[in-house]
Formats: structure tokens, sequence, C-alpha cells
């Protein structure tokens, strides 16, 4: 039995909202064979729908890509404090003239 448009979208949020990245793409695949409703009402809600996944999908990646860049900032700055956090040799005390 096919699932309903609604309920694949529905769906596809789901994916999205938990980073399923794999299983949002196999639903995303199977719209092309959903039945799209037949009147203007029901089309008007099935873009609604589509709408709002493509929001809601596109907000997921914004969060992951502001993590990615939270991810490299702070790797970055380790790197950074591992360098400086080298014993320096103290030339001061160690030249005898």
């Amino acid at each position: 039995m096919e699932a309903a448009p609604h309920a694949v979208l529905e769906s596809i949020r789901g994916c999205a909202r938990r980073g399923d990245w794999q299983n949002a793409q196999a639903l995303v695949e199977t719209l092309p064979q959903q039945t799209l409703p037949r009147t203007i009402e029901g089309l008007a809600a099935h873009l609604r729908d589509l709408q709002d996944t493509l929001i809601v999908a596109r907000t997921a990646r914004a969060h992951l890509a502001e993590s990615l860049i939270r991810l490299q900032a702070v790797a970055g700055f380790n790197r950074t404090r591992a360098v400086q956090s080298a014993p320096r040799q103290e030339f001061g005390e160690m030249a005898e003239y």
C-alpha cells in the first residue's frame, strides 16, 4: 500500500530533524510516484506541505553547517593552543657572554 503524500513529507521532515539524510533521500526519491490531490484545495495543501518540508530541510542543513563551523573553530583553537603550550627555550638564561 502506498503512503499518502502528506505522510511521506512528514517522514522526510522527521528525517531532516534527526539528521537522517539517507532515509530522507530514499523518501524524496518516492515523491514522483506519489498521487497528487485532485482538488485545488488539496493541491494547495500539498504545496504548503512541500514548502514546509523544504524549510525544515534547509534549516536542519543550516544547523549542521553552523555546527561544522564551530567544530572547525574549536579544532583550530586547540591546534593553536597546542603549539603555544610547547615548552619555550629561554635564550636570555641560556646565553653566556
